[in-house]
């Protein structure tokens, strides 16, 4: 058998097409865990700086998330409770405040238009992508201010409740 009867064998394309699986299979795997190692670090850093962000304990509140889901560490949906000159916190889901450092490079919109920091306000709705540092805050890359529904449009969907 010479090789390229060999290379061009069934056999051979079956193992081939295995492989080739395999790996896609295994790389598949990995980012899966890459992933879930970010999200559990990211909890860990959150929880372990609080103290620091929010004069929070010093021990911190490590003991109070047993058992519970991790919290999204690449971003945030909330109401904003508090602006500074880099930064913003929001209240995001369960309560939970996230402190949001701005830079040069973070984009923020509102509708269609391009918005600066000293515009958003204190009770603005927003939605904010970014990525999590090792201090529990989120470097964020995209703020979006969303538009807060009008007050006819509150009053009748609240008449057709």
């Amino acid at each position: 058998m010479n090789i390229n009867n060999f290379l061009q064998s069934k056999g051979f394309k079956i193992t081939i097409i295995c492989v080739v699986i395999f790996i896609v299979l295994f790389f598949t795997f990995s980012l899966g865990v890459f992933v879930g190692i970010k999200k559990a670090d990211f909890s860990f850093r959150w929880a372990e700086q609080y103290h620091k962000n929010f004069a929070g304990p010093e021990m911190g509140f490590f003991q109070r998330f047993e058992g519970k889901e991790f919290m999204e560490s690449n971003g945030v949906f909330g109401k904003i409770i508090q602006v500074n000159e880099n930064s913003i916190i929001v209240m995001g889901q369960n309560e939970v405040e996230k402190v949001i450092l701005i830079t040069d490079k973070t984009a923020i919109k509102k509708q269609n238009s391009d918005i600066k920091i000293i515009d958003i306000k204190v009770d603005d709705e927003v939605v904010i992508i970014g990525e999590p540092n090792d201090e529990g805050q989120i470097d964020a890359k995209l703020i979006r201010v969303m538009s807060p529904m009008s007050k006819k449009a509150n009053r009748q969907t609240k008449g057709s409740i």
